[in-house]
């Protein structure tokens, strides 16, 4: 009956598992990078393309290309036709589309029109980097559904949409990977 709290104790030890399992559980502490696999679930690609432009659309030149906003969506000439295209951070506008919504991430101010989000600088807008956090209303046609890390998303102007309640949250932004 003296040595009986020692009994409880290797009977308490015991129960909890071996040695294995507390080694397991120190090796899980280690920092371990995360790849995240991105499955497309619909392998071609559907391109929005115009044979011919409306007429008085003027093009907008960054960086030696020529893009043409058509119905707050931009284009570019490949063989012949007219591509939709988004445009890359840095371009400028002097008018937003019409379809341009004002959203708030984080205290932020940002216009959100057709994939694409912008911030007021200098009396024109420009086109800024997606807001991880964001939630919009509605997604674009061209929206891509994807398999993202086994749960399912759209993805869209290399930014990553989960559904919630009140429409579509940035949930990541993809990257090229470099070989």
């Amino acid at each position: 009956m003296k040595h009986l709290h020692l009994v409880f104790l290797l009977v308490a030890f015991l129960s909890v598992g071996s040695i294995e399992y507390v080694e397991a559980q120190v090796t899980r502490h280690e920092k371990r990078v995360i790849k995240r696999k991105v499955r497309r679930h619909n392998r071609r690609v559907v391109r929005r393309t115009l044979r011919r432009l409306p007429a008085n659309t003027r093009p907008i030149v960054y960086r030696r290309i020529s893009y043409y906003p058509v119905g707050g969506m931009y284009y570019v000439q490949r063989k012949g036709v007219y591509v939709r295209t988004f445009p890359p951070r840095g371009f400028r506008l002097r008018a937003l589309p019409v379809t341009a919504v004002v959203l708030t991430v984080r205290g932020v101010p940002y216009r959100y029109a057709d994939g694409v989000f912008y911030r007021e600088i200098d009396g024109e807008y420009e086109v800024s980097e997606t807001p991880i956090g964001a939630v919009v209303k509605e997604l674009p046609q061209d929206a891509e559904e994807i398999n993202f890390d086994g749960i399912s998303a759209y993805e869209l102007n290399d930014a990553v949409y989960r559904a919630v309640e009140d429409g579509y949250e940035i949930i990541d932004i993809l990257e090229e990977e470099e070989n």
